[in-house]
């Protein structure tokens, strides 16, 4: 391979030489100040180089960056499926969070619910303690009442008599006792209605 270049390279140099006396004669471009050998000899380096690096340096080079170009798209792609499986993520979470925050404002009602029917409840006993306290106090009192009234028509009877006795002058024996009370009594039952 040296050896194909060191050719082209004196072939380069020999067809330099001569172009250089063909342009002294001709003093076309040596008027400008421009070297001919050196020219065509920087032209065939340059040739050369570049088939070289043709051949061997630029094959590596575009499979490097075409492998590092399919890297590049694969993150890329990559990142575009992280990105959508986050935005479903956080599509479920808000799902997740919406129906926690249903439940809780459900739980939250029921217990309202069952509060209210507590409350309600223990009132409803409430009420239904004070009507059984309150019959039982109208029934006591009902039975004193009656009892004050038999003491009232006994202690009336007895004070009946004794006036009756007193009146007569006369002492009234039990039978007869017990017909004017029950008189005196029915008596004043009248003029009490």
């Amino acid at each position: 391979m040296i050896h194909i270049v060191t050719n082209i390279a004196n072939t380069g140099e020999a067809v330099a030489t001569e172009a250089a006396t063909h342009a002294e004669q001709a003093g076309g471009l040596a008027a400008l100040g421009l070297d001919v050998k050196a020219f065509l000899f920087q032209l065939i380096t340059f040739v050369l180089l570049l088939l070289i690096l043709r051949k061997w340096a630029f094959p590596v080079l575009v499979k490097t960056l075409e492998e590092r170009r399919i890297a590049v798209e694969k993150s890329i792609d990559q990142a575009k499926e992280t990105e959508a499986a986050m935005q479903k993520a956080e599509k479920q979470i808000a799902g997740l969070l919406a129906e926690a925050r249903d439940e809780a404002a459900e739980l939250v009602a029921a217990g309202h619910r069952e509060a209210a029917k507590m409350v309600e409840e223990a009132e409803t006993k409430a009420v239904q303690r004070a009507e059984h306290i309150v019959k039982e106090a109208a029934a006591g009192m009902e039975h004193e009442l009656a009892q004050a009234r038999k003491v009232l028509k006994e202690e009336t009877a007895a004070l009946v008599a004794e006036a009756t006795g007193a009146i007569l002058k006369e002492k009234v024996d039990a039978s007869k006792n017990a017909e004017l009370i029950s008189k005196a009594i029915q008596t004043s039952g009248k003029d009490a209605k």
